[in-house]
């Protein structure tokens, strides 16, 4: 790929993934991962979400676009319309960078939110190498009110537990 298309892939990776967050069809399964494809060896990583820990995309127990939905049906039970309240993105020749302002109204009308930050390292190819994610500390409380926990956790399966504890008490399924 030249550079331009390198770019203007990115540019569709970020327009992808907020798009589907925007029309709140990732809780409904829309997947925003057509538009991103993981490299064999890429990584994801996060403080928050799997500690000091790093795991090859290819070795993550739950599938991506699974994860997504898990999340993003969780949160609107306490949070009906959480969706992104601002998005900015910075597609470069090796990646992009996205911050969200995430925020949803509970249904007596508390508005919270949270940002986020994901960076995403690319080959030549735009087949994502690295992953990584960052939150500010705004997340624990919504977390407290969206699962009724919060992190930081430790490994991929802390989080997905706490997820799935929250769908099955509140009797909705996948």
């Amino acid at each position: 790929m030249t550079l331009e298309e390198r770019i203007a892939r990115h540019v569709r990776m970020a327009e992808a993934y907020r798009d589907a967050y925007l029309r709140q069809g990732v809780q409904d399964g829309e997947a925003f991962a057509d538009a991103w494809k993981f490299a064999e060896d890429g990584v994801y990583v996060s403080p928050y979400f799997t500690g000091d820990q790093v795991f090859k995309l290819s070795e993550f127990p739950s599938d991506t676009a699974r994860a997504s939905t898990l999340e993003a049906t969780v949160y609107s039970l306490s949070f009906p319309d959480w969706k992104p309240a601002s998005f900015n993105y910075w597609p470069s020749e090796n990646g992009l960078v996205m911050k969200t302002r995430w925020e949803g109204h509970t249904t007596d009308g508390t508005k919270m939110g949270f940002y986020s930050y994901s960076f995403l390292e690319t080959d030549d190819e735009c087949e994502i190498t690295r992953w990584e994610t960052h939150v500010n500390d705004e997340y624990n409380a919504f977390l407290d009110v969206a699962i009724g926990v919060h992190g930081p956790f430790h490994g991929t399966g802390e989080y997905l537990e706490a997820l799935e504890r929250r769908l099955a008490e509140s009797e909705v399924t996948e």
